[in-house]
């Protein structure tokens, strides 16, 4: 398809969240891919090659972002498999949320710590100068 005389139609959404997930260059190209044809049921070869990748390359890819539940494989028993975009509510939380959310929970017990020794020192100081 000649991209100036027919330029697609379809123009694709990229979820904020998605930065949430940390995608390399190739999970995020091959997401990019299967969003701009809504099912994808290309062979693999035909993929990695519209992508700019290896093979391999391609299948590790797919596979991280099908692990991530950012897309969904349908086997095809004597054919391509097909893949497709999952909802939102579909992906599952990024690997690393859990940690996040450890270390936040740290800083709050810490600035709370912080925020009593503060008052335990300010109280302190008005009892000594009591007049």
């Amino acid at each position: 398809m000649d991209t100036e005389k027919n330029p697609p139609n379809r123009v694709i959404f990229v979820h904020a969240d998605l930065d949430l997930y940390g995608l390399s260059p190739y999970e995020f190209r091959l997401y990019a891919h299967v969003a701009r044809r809504g099912e994808c049921f290309s062979s693999l070869e035909t993929i990695a090659n519209i992508c700019k990748m290896s093979v391999r390359k391609a299948q590790y890819g797919l596979k991280s972002l099908e692990k991530q539940g950012l897309i969904k494989k349908k086997i095809r028993k004597g054919r391509t498999d097909v893949y497709e975009l999952t909802s939102r509510v579909e992906w599952k939380e990024p690997e690393y949320a859990n940690k996040l959310e450890t270390e936040r929970q740290k800083v709050k017990e810490s600035l709370l710590k912080s925020e009593i020794s503060t008052e335990i020192q300010s109280k302190a100081n008005e009892d000594d100068i009591e007049f």
